[in-house]
């Protein structure tokens, strides 16, 4: 790990400029990260592209003032990427199953968005839409590109990178606590809240297992205990009660699944009817564990809010049922609702990324979505017994927060990462023999 340090300082150093210039220097940052990206460009340095691309990511969702020229300067970032794609279209010369998939949402999205155009947000809507259509297309061909020509390499620059970041957030939580912790009580790292940091870290997880068990010569015993330790770590002070069952349910399945794929379905069916009972004595059940305060009892029956966004955008949603107004739709609503909403206990979105859909896109929109989204993970099912974990997974944290609908977020550009490795034959090839890791 020290050996990524030194082989990458330079990649640093530029990061340290976006930082510094971003923070202090006002509108010159928007001269300077285009040129550092094409500077890259011509030095052929797409690994460090993409890493600086996740790492604008990480910083937009920071919560702390001086960094919100990331939530700007992404935007400018994924059109680059877009840019530098179409003229070098002849290096990417392989067709790409995520965007054939997601094609018939995207064009629906295309036409809900029109449905905004009298409106405030039809702007807004304009750049989601693009955004979300660009990262399908564009991250999923670099992600294979990059792989193939460099594989091990590109594996090991992205996952150390992740491990220094979620190290960076436990410095900080000695070092700067008003900036790792939340209200001074709960961990979020350089993250901007503690749910996002246990959502990340569950893509994070879910990343390095599958590439460790199918590539088990890229990482040492000892890195494989400090990425995995790290991540519990990071995800155990975050107080995260979906990410730890996130991890839980895909660590669970995956076993299933290794056994008999019929195995991991009946265990799956069987949970779904005994959850209603889990759920309704979960109080109980913690309190008697002694994990009460850790779990934050109190919170269950209210969701922690989430209750009350729901109830209020199911309401909302009676009104554009089937065919909704497009990307964007739902921030604008809750926008001009939030003083009201804090009032009742709630702050933030829907936190609910299929609900979230309905909202913006409608019924046939959010189906159109599912259709695309689970006909991914039965097309990875074929050649690899990790697809319905991750799919079981991902949907329970998506459940319980929106960002399966941002393109433009470090947990969109991880959910995508996941997608690309369970899709792609470059990187897990058809009847591939997995190799058990040895940190399981």
């Amino acid at each position: 790990m020290l050996s990524y340090l030194k082989e990458n300082i330079q990649l640093f150093m530029i990061f340290s400029v976006w930082l510094i210039t971003g923070m202090y220097g006002g509108p010159i940052i928007y001269g300077i990260l285009p040129l550092s990206i094409l500077l890259l460009d011509r030095k052929k340095m797409y690994e460090e592209m993409i890493i600086g691309y996740l790492f604008i990511l990480i910083l937009s969702d920071s919560a702390i003032p001086q960094l919100f020229f990331a939530k700007n300067i992404k935007n400018i970032y994924i059109s680059i990427l877009a840019l530098i794609f179409l003229l070098r279209l002849e290096s990417f010369n392989r067709s790409s199953i995520l965007f054939k998939i997601f094609i018939p949402f995207l064009a629906f999205s295309i036409l809900t968005m029109s449905m905004s155009i009298n409106d405030d947000y039809f702007f807004i809507s304009i750049q989601k839409t693009i955004s979300f259509s660009l990262t399908i297309l564009v991250l999923p061909l670099m992600f294979v590109k990059l792989y193939v020509d460099n594989k091990n390499e590109f594996v090991k620059k992205i996952v150390f990178f992740v491990f220094f970041i979620l190290l960076i957030g436990l410095f900080f939580r000695y070092l700067a606590p008003e900036v790792a912790m939340l209200n001074g009580s709960r961990y979020r790292g350089v993250f901007g809240g503690p749910n996002g940091l246990g959502v990340f870290c569950v893509l994070f997880f879910i990343v390095f297992f599958i590439f460790n068990n199918y590539h088990s010569d890229i990482f040492s015993r000892r890195e494989r205990v400090l990425i995995f330790g790290i991540i519990i770590i990071s995800l155990v002070w975050s107080g995260s009660r979906n990410a730890l069952i996130a991890i839980f349910i895909f660590y669970t399945f995956q076993r299933f699944f290794g056994m008999s794929p019929f195995l991991g379905f009946l265990i799956f069916i069987v949970l779904l009817f005994v959850s209603e009972l889990i759920s309704s004595n979960a109080a109980s059940i913690i309190n008697a564990l002694g994990l009460g305060e850790y779990f934050r009892v109190q919170t269950l029956e209210e969701g922690s809010g989430r209750l009350i966004a729901w109830g209020f955008a199911w309401k909302q949603i009676q009104h554009n049922f089937f065919i909704g107004k497009g990307f964007a739709y739902n921030e604008f609503y809750m926008r001009q609702h939030y003083g009201m909403l804090e009032k009742l206990g709630h702050q933030g979105g829907i936190h609910n990324s299929f609900l979230t859909f309905w909202f913006d896109q409608g019924l046939v929109g959010l189906l159109i979505y599912m259709r695309s989204y689970i006909l991914l993970f039965i097309k990875a099912a074929k050649k690899t017994k990790f697809a319905f974990p991750a799919m079981f997974a991902i949907s329970f944290t998506a459940f319980f927060e929106s960002w399966l609908v941002g393109s433009l977020s470090a947990f969109a550009f991880m959910g995508i990462f996941i997608f690309t490795i369970l899709t792609s034959d470059e990187i897990i090839p058809q009847e591939t023999e997995v190799v058990p890791a040895i940190a399981e």
